[in-house]
């Protein structure tokens, strides 16, 4: 009987962070890997190739998020025609997401080196963006797993190249600053009007002080059907997503990968 309550502490705050919620998580700031966000649809299913299938496709935007919208009863208020314009909407938004890392490629063991992750697209209000050592959805870990160290907090550039702090300051005071995780706020995403929002983020690490070749990778996390009028609704005064925060509209997306050597 002792372990029913971590058990239950664990699932509950699992719940939590899985949640697609498009003003990014409640109470969680702190480093976060793309497999806690268990109901976003991934962008793409290279990221999901260790899995048999049958499973990978079903964790993809089609497998996942647009067959729900056909047929699901979150979307009962929209007729056929509705749906096929939400549909388009929400593949609009991800036609025009994308994430890029920019890195060096070589690097003193112990050095530090600036890394910049930059992403367009995403409906908002919030996408998140996070350094992790695999491209693997469901097998990557923050990057301070495989020994990097994030020094302070990142320098964060919302829409509009506008320089915010909101992530950091809501760490709780004396904690280390050195997320490999942030939450970027401010990001609007109009499949009707084109408009499509452009952040950067960038980190100081320090490097592994053992020599070898690393890999590092960007995962995006964003949201889409708010992109949309039709898939937007009220929940307790604020505008969410049609399909509830557990409704796969939220997304995975992950940069290229890049290889550090460090000698």
């Amino acid at each position: 009987m002792r372990f029913i309550a971590p058990l239950l502490s664990l699932s509950i705050l699992a719940a939590a962070v899985a949640l697609a919620d498009p003003y990014g998580p409640s109470h969680a700031v702190t480093d976060m890997a793309p497999f806690c966000a268990s109901c976003h649809a991934s962008t793409s299913p290279d990221q999901l190739r260790e899995l048999p299938a049958d499973l990978a496709a079903g964790e993809t935007v089609d497998g996942k998020h647009v067959n729900r919208i056909r047929t699901d009863p979150a979307y009962k208020d929209l007729g056929p025609e509705d749906r096929d314009m939400l549909i388009a909407a929400v593949k609009w938004i991800d036609k025009y997401a994308s994430v890029r890392i920019l890195s060096p490629t070589q690097a003193r063991r112990n050095s530090r080196i600036d890394v910049t992750v930059v992403t367009r697209g995403g409906a908002g209000p919030v996408v998140g963006v996070a350094l992790v050592d695999s491209t693997l959805r469901f097998q990557a870990r923050p990057l301070t797993s495989s020994g990097f160290k994030v020094v302070g907090p990142a320098l964060v550039y919302g829409p509009g190249g506008k320089p915010q702090a909101q992530w950091a300051e809501r760490r709780y005071r004396g904690s280390d600053m050195g997320l490999a995780t942030v939450m970027i706020d401010g990001v609007q995403g109009d499949a009707l009007a084109g408009r499509v929002d452009e952040t950067r983020t960038t980190w100081v690490l320090r490097v592994p002080p053992e020599p070898g070749t690393y890999t590092i990778a960007a995962a995006f996390f964003y949201g889409t059907e708010k992109g949309q009028p039709l898939g937007t609704v009220m929940s307790n005064g604020r505008a969410g997503p049609r399909g509830g925060p557990g409704g796969a509209s939220g997304r995975i997306m992950f940069s290229e990968p890049v290889k550090i050597g460090v000698k």
